[in-house]
């Protein structure tokens, strides 16, 4: 099964968790995708949520890092290249915050003398610690907190450079307080478009469009109203295929009440084929702002 496959199964079974829960679910959820802003009122509910939202990720782990190594997308050597064009990189003292798995951390730790990486789940922080063993990388430092908890214990311009990528947490009204933790450069990259051409519009057509909380074309005007005129935007956009299975496609939307009519559309789109190649479409936006 190809990584966009997989990663459906394995986000929704995570997802599926994570709701499921009787107390406090929601407030996770939304904060998991940046929703509150940090306004919740009470202390034990911020703890709740945290607690949620770190065993989402911890259960999502190994998943997501397989995935991870999979990926067809080179947005990792791009996102590099561009930030060496621009003279952000290298650096002496990085912060990958919201780093997860550490996806970048063998590219930005090999660009700054000292590299930490932050993540509120102790799971992602242990796959990071492979990838910085298997690079031999020596100059990283790990911190399992979530973003309010590193808003609050980490002094300004701790890092030259702070960077975050597809970090859901990241909201807005918490762009400032980011940038005061660095010295020089502020980096944000979050993922702006992922459309396929066959679970895409097969949702739409079955009426339930599936909404992607990681997904949001229209945030990067959000970051912009925030964030001086100076900030510069570079797109990066790819495309690649991969074999979907029917069977995959019948077992995804199992739950969906009209199973008819998710027959008739699988037959349309198969036409008694077992699989169909499907193309990915996906805009990377990273946003760059000197302090």
């Amino acid at each position: 099964m190809q990584p966009k496959a997989r990663f459906r199964q394995a986000y929704k079974k995570a997802v599926f968790w994570l709701i499921s829960k009787p107390e406090g679910c929601f407030l996770a959820f939304d904060e998991l995708f940046g929703k509150l802003g940090g306004q919740l009122a009470e202390k034990d509910e911020v703890v709740k949520m945290d607690d949620d939202v770190q065993t989402f990720w911890d259960d999502f782990a190994a998943d997501y890092y397989q995935i991870q190594q999979e990926s067809q997308v080179p947005i990792v050597q791009d996102v590099l290249a561009f930030l060496k064009a621009q003279r952000i990189l290298p650096t002496e003292s990085l912060l990958d915050l919201g780093g997860g798995s550490g996806r970048y951390l063998p590219a930005l730790a090999s660009n700054s003398q000292q590299y930490t990486i932050s993540d509120i789940s102790g799971g992602m922080l242990n796959y990071a610690q492979q990838e910085a063993q298997k690079n031999q990388m020596t100059n990283v430092d790990y911190r399992q907190e979530s973003l309010d908890q590193w808003l609050t214990t980490t002094p300004n311009d701790t890092y030259q450079v702070v960077f975050s990528a597809l970090n859901p947490s990241v909201s807005p009204d918490k762009l400032q307080a980011i940038s005061q933790k660095s010295q020089k450069w502020t980096v944000l990259l979050r993922l702006t478009l992922n459309e396929d051409d066959l679970f895409s519009p097969l949702a739409r057509r079955l009426g339930i469009d599936e909404f992607d909380p990681n997904v949001d074309a229209q945030i990067i005007a959000a970051f912009k109203q925030q964030l001086p005129e100076s900030v510069v935007e570079q797109p990066f956009q790819y495309q690649y295929s991969e074999l979907i299975e029917r069977q995959l496609v019948a077992e995804y939307y199992a739950d969906y009440s009209d199973q008819g009519r998710l027959k008739r559309e699988l037959d349309r789109l198969f036409q008694n084929q077992a699989t169909l190649m499907s193309r990915t479409t996906m805009t990377y936006t990273l946003l760059s702002w000197r302090k």
